[in-house]
């Protein structure tokens, strides 16, 4: 097929990033904006020597889950691949694409499961954006970027809190803070417990701590520093880790890659009596540590610094019972980490991953070191997105 070419497909199913896989003429075609059983004409925009991308050109036999979006920048704007389906479609797709990429690694369908997913918000649940200034001919957009480079201007977002929208309808029509962004600079708007705050480019060297709430609590953290975005999906993850924690009676915890140490904190008020946390870097360990305090953690270390480093003694001194929480960046776990896993005594280990391919290639390695996956949570963190996030446990 060349680029232009019209054909006749039906959608057999959705893949990981949003896009429908269809058959025609014996090549594989992703066409986005589709639901798995939809008939269509489509046309090609794009080909190479495995597959074909498509647009779509007409629906001709729509599904019962096809929705009418809320956002008028639906199909156009990056941030949102599935505004053109219900929420339990997309939940449902999702669930599938995580069995799917954990069916080769022999992890049988009936232990992977979504968790909460009835009351999960499909719209308004952001409570972090980042927009983008471009000024160019006179003209001055803020908005998001394409990773092609292009621009979609936003005037308010429907992934973003109701607050952030509310902080963007009052800014926008305002010369001087638009006179005020030069072209390329970035500008985050955050809202946590006290309201929203927004920066451009990076926070000020002094600027205060965010307060949030983790189990009633206020639990601190740098303006920039990372923290799940969806309430929510936040407070689900809570559920899973302490439970857990409380059914393997754990008494020594280590958190790695622990950011501003939310499972550490989790783990000190569930009664966890001794817990060690990693983190690179320096300003958000010095809040975990706050944090730990705060959650009056009975006995804790923490160490500021790379993890791969770091955790081989870490992990080598830990007790068999111990249990450890590995939440890497999406680019997955470091070699040296796993290295360091496999030949450690660790047996018990919860592993939250937000990327499902670099999760599956590190569930693949702990298997050739006896883990065992016990349980995998599909959680509902980045609704109308291509994203979720995936709670697993594992124990050997």
């Amino acid at each position: 097929m060349n680029i232009g070419t019209l054909f006749r497909a039906k959608a057999s199913k959705i893949v990981f990033g949003g896009d429908a896989i269809s058959r025609v003429a014996g090549e594989v075609v992703f066409t986005p904006g589709l639901i798995s059983g939809e008939e269509f004409v489509g046309r090609i925009t794009r080909t190479s020597k495995d597959y074909a991308r498509a647009e779509v050109v007409e629906i001709t036999r729509k599904s019962p889950e096809r929705i009418q979006s809320i956002c008028s920048g639906a199909g156009r704007c990056p941030g949102c691949v599935y505004a053109h389906c219900s929420h339990a479609e997309e939940q449902r797709q999702k669930l599938r694409q995580l069995q799917d990429f954990l069916k080769p690694l022999g992890v049988a369908p009936e232990i992977v499961q979504g968790y909460k997913l009835e009351e999960a918000p499909g719209e308004y649940y952001r409570n972090k954006i980042r927009l983008t200034m471009r000024k160019a001919g006179g003209e001055a957009q803020l908005g998001y970027v394409f990773p092609d480079g292009r621009m979609y201007r936003i005037e308010q977002c429907c992934l973003a809190s109701k607050a952030i929208n509310q902080k963007l309808s009052e800014l926008l029509p305002d010369k001087g803070f638009i006179a005020s962004l030069h072209d390329r600079m970035t500008v985050t708007f955050r809202e946590s417990e006290d309201g929203v705050i927004l920066y451009r480019n990076t926070p000020g060297k002094n600027a205060p701590l965010l307060r949030e709430k983790v189990l009633n609590r206020d639990f601190m953290l740098p303006q920039d520093g990372f923290f799940q975005v969806n309430k929510h999906g936040k407070d689900a993850l809570i559920e899973l880790v302490a439970d857990a924690l409380k059914k393997s009676s754990c008494s020594y915890f280590i958190d790695a890659y622990a950011g501003s140490g939310l499972f550490g904190a989790v783990a000190s008020a569930t009664g966890v009596p001794y817990v060690v946390g990693v983190e690179e870097n320096p300003s958000s360990a010095e809040t975990a540590r706050l944090n730990w305090q705060n959650f009056q953690c009975k006995k804790f270390d923490f160490h500021t610094g790379d993890a791969a480093v770091l955790l081989p003694e870490i992990l080598n001194n830990a007790p068999a019972d111990a249990v450890a929480v590995f939440d890497p960046p999406r680019g997955g776990l470091d070699v040296k980490a796993l290295r360091s896993l496999a030949q450690s005594p660790v047996r018990n280990l919860i592993y939250i991953s937000c990327h499902p391919a670099t999760l599956v290639r590190d569930l693949a390695r702990l298997q050739k070191s006896s883990f065992t996956v016990d349980q995998a949570r599909m959680i509902d963190m980045f609704p109308r997105s291509a994203h979720f996030e995936t709670f697993v446990q594992l124990t050997r």
